[in-house]
This record gives structure tokens, C-alpha cells and sequence, in this order.
């Protein structure tokens, strides 16, 4: 049985969910024996060192014309090659509209349907264009939490039959890091040899980046030297809000306590997870809360807010904190701060998050 997955999330999408998402879906099939032939359609090269090892899966040059919809050449692909089963893991951006093999759709966020005044109309209109006719086609759906599945239901007409529920996988190289390494590591590459506060996620309104700024003025007051490290992409679209962020930050004095690194390289976040005093992300909207797994596998102590998603998924691994109780959290920091017996005793007392074991994740191509 041959197989193929549509790998633009994992060749051009870095810093995103879906990037991580494909990224151990296609890693892990290289060491499977599920498929006889595996292809991924590829849209950068030269491969780098990470997926040039990975010798049994075919990466495709095939110049998909995303732009205009145009699959007509990964339909010519999947037929000529016998292709059994297909998986678009982008939304469902790249399900062909004619029928050629099985098609598995991952539907990550439903969030341009549910937030629509905070979208580009652009991407909007193409979201309403390309999904439902993905979900109506494919034969299975694959959502990342419970909360997915209930608005897939709720905003389109889709067979609840076809619908599974499927953890992304955390990577194995999210793992606490030794104390030392991560401050002469970040010290060395990012000058970074303060204590901080710690967010990783792109810049845009719904990840509520004001209240962060918020806490950290309350934790500046009581003089010390805490400052807010941000790690995820303000660029293009997010600009305008990135700016909104600089001139806040600007008024409240803190222009050289908060630190925007842009987009970080994947392999250094579990150091800067494990070398952070605490990892904050109160996300107004999120389906699957991916990179504070990540964190809480760092053993890193993450403060957050109360989402459905959020107590499924989290459960007593995180402290959780409401948007009114900013002098609150600010005093939990700095008492970590303080005393690094009193964090480690947080940490100790953390559950497990959930997350997708390598048979889990591999139970999606179940048909």
C-alpha cells in the first residue's frame, strides 16, 4: 500500500503548529513499516541535514500551484503512483476536488469561522471555499482535541462517522535540559543571562500579548531583573499588532525588558523552555495548546489561563490564573524568582499532559 502527505507545513512553515504537527507524522513513518511506498510532497529544496537522512520517504518537487487551487498535477502523482492513501495536514488546503484514493483531512483550528472579524478576507474566502468541499470529500476528518470536533460540527454539515480525534505528538527532544547548558548556551547565542518570563506562539491579537506585557509591569515594580523573552513570528500580517505591542511596551517604560528573538529554531526551544523561570500564554482561542505540551515535557512551570481545551489537555500540569489576577501571578514569579526550591516544588507536584503516543498517531491511517 502506498502512501503520500502534503509536506508544505514541514518544508515552509516553521514556528506553526501544523509544522510540528507534520513534522512527526512524516518522522515517524520513516522508521514505520505501515506503508510500502511513502511520498511527501515537497516545496523547498535543497533538503536540509534533518530530512536528507530520512531515506524512505520520496520528497517530490512537484510545483503544486497553491495559489489559483490548482491540483491537477498531485492528481496526475497519486494516480500514476498508486497512491492508497493521501493526507493533506494543512486544513484540508490541499485535498483535490476529484477522488483518485482515499484522502485523510487534518483540521487543526477552526478559528476564521469563529473569530471572522480578526481574519484576513482573503484567507477567509478561501477557508469557506477549500474546507467544506475537503471535509465532504475525504474519508476520514482528523481533529486535535475534542473541542475541534464539536465546532466542525457545529459550523459545517460534515458526517460525525468520519470524525476522529487524534492527539498531535509531542517530539521527543522536548525534555528538560541541565540547568548550566541552557545559560551558557543562551548566554552564548542569544545573550540572554537574565532571569525570564517566557512566550512562544506567533503575534496576534488572540494570543492576549497585552496581558503579558501587563504582568511583567507588575513584576518590574518589585525591582528586579526579570524580563519577558518572546520567541514566535510578528512579521507580514502580524506587524500591525507587533507595533500595537512596541508602543505599549514603550509606555510603560519597558522597552528594554522585553525581547522579540522572531521566529527560533525548533531544536533550541526545549533550552529555552527548560532555562526559562516560567512559560506564560493566555490564548484568547486554541484548539490543541501544542507548544505549552512542549513546555510542560521541559518541565517548565507554565502559567496559563482556564480553556476547555486547556483543563482536557493540561489537567494539573500547569498553575492556571484568570485575567484579573495580574498582581497574583506577578507574585508567584517573583517568589519563584526568589527561591528555586519553591519552583522545583511546583514542578514536582505537575501531572502529565496528552498527547499522541507513535501508536496513536499511526492509528489515523485505520480506514
Amino acid at each position: 500500500m502506498n502512501y503520500c502527505i502534503d509536506g508544505l507545513a514541514a518544508s515552509k512553515m516553521q514556528g506553526t503548529d501544523m509544522f510540528s504537527y507534520s513534522r512527526e507524522i512524516i518522522s515517524l513513518l520513516n522508521s514505520s513499516t505501515t506503508f510500502d511506498e511513502m511520498h511527501a510532497i515537497w516545496d523547498s529544496f535543497p533538503l536540509s541535514f534533518y530530512w536528507e537522512r530520512l531515506k524512505n520517504i520520496d520528497f517530490v518537487p512537484l510545483t503544486i500551484d497553491r495559489t489559483k487551487n490548482d491540483y491537477s498535477k498531485l492528481v496526475d502523482f497519486l494516480t500514476e503512483n498508486d497512491i492508497s492513501i493521501y493526507h493533506s495536514p494543512n486544513n484540508g488546503f490541499s485535498i483535490p476536488e476529484k477522488k483518485v484514493c482515499k484522502y485523510i483531512t487534518t483540521i487543526h483550528t477552526l478559528y476564521p469561522i469563529a473569530d471572522k472579524k480578526n481574519i484576513d478576507e482573503k484567507y477567509l474566502s478561501k477557508f469557506i471555499k477549500m474546507v467544506p468541499s475537503a471535509l465532504s470529500i475525504s474519508d476520514s476528518i482528523i481533529v486535535n482535541s475534542e473541542f475541534t470536533k464539536d465546532e466542525l460540527i457545529n459550523y459545517f454539515e460534515v458526517d460525525k462517522e468520519k470524525i476522529k480525534v487524534v492527539y498531535p505528538k509531542c517530539s521527543e527532544i522536548f525534555k528538560p535540559m541541565e540547568k548550566v547548558l541552557c545559560k551558557n548556551f543562551l548566554k552564548r547565542n542569544y545573550k540572554i543571562d537574565y532571569p525570564y518570563m517566557l512566550y512562544v506562539g506567533s503575534i496576534t491579537e488572540r494570543k492576549n500579548l497585552e496581558l503579558i506585557i501587563e504582568i511583567l509591569k507588575q513584576v518590574k515594580a518589585k525591582e528586579n531583573n526579570i524580563k519577558l523573552v518572546i520567541a514566535g513570528d510578528g512579521s507580514g500580517k502580524r506587524s500591525e499588532y507587533l507595533n500595537k505591542l512596541k508602543k505599549l511596551i514603550n509606555k510603560y517604560g519597558l522597552d528594554n525588558d522585553v525581547i522579540f528573538l522572531g521566529l527560533v529554531k525548533y531544536t533550541h526551544l526545549p533550552i529555552f523552555y527548560s532555562g526559562a523561570l516560567c512559560v506564560v500564554d493566555f490564548s484568547n482561542y486554541n484548539s490543541y495548546p501544542l507548544s505549552i505540551v512542549e513546555a510542560c515535557n521541559c518541565k517548565s512551570v507554565v502559567i496559563c489561563n482556564k480553556t476547555p481545551v486547556n483543563l482536557k489537555v493540561l489537567n494539573k500540569c500547569v498553575v492556571y490564573a484568570g485575567y484579573d489576577e495580574v498582581i497574583a501571578i506577578a507574585d508567584f514569579i517573583q517568589g519563584m524568582n526568589d527561591n528555586s526550591s519553591y519552583k522545583n516544588q511546583i514542578v514536582a507536584k505537575f501531572s502529565t499532559p496528552l498527547y499522541s503516543s507513535d501508536e496513536q498517531l499511526l492509528s489515523m491511517y485505520s480506514l
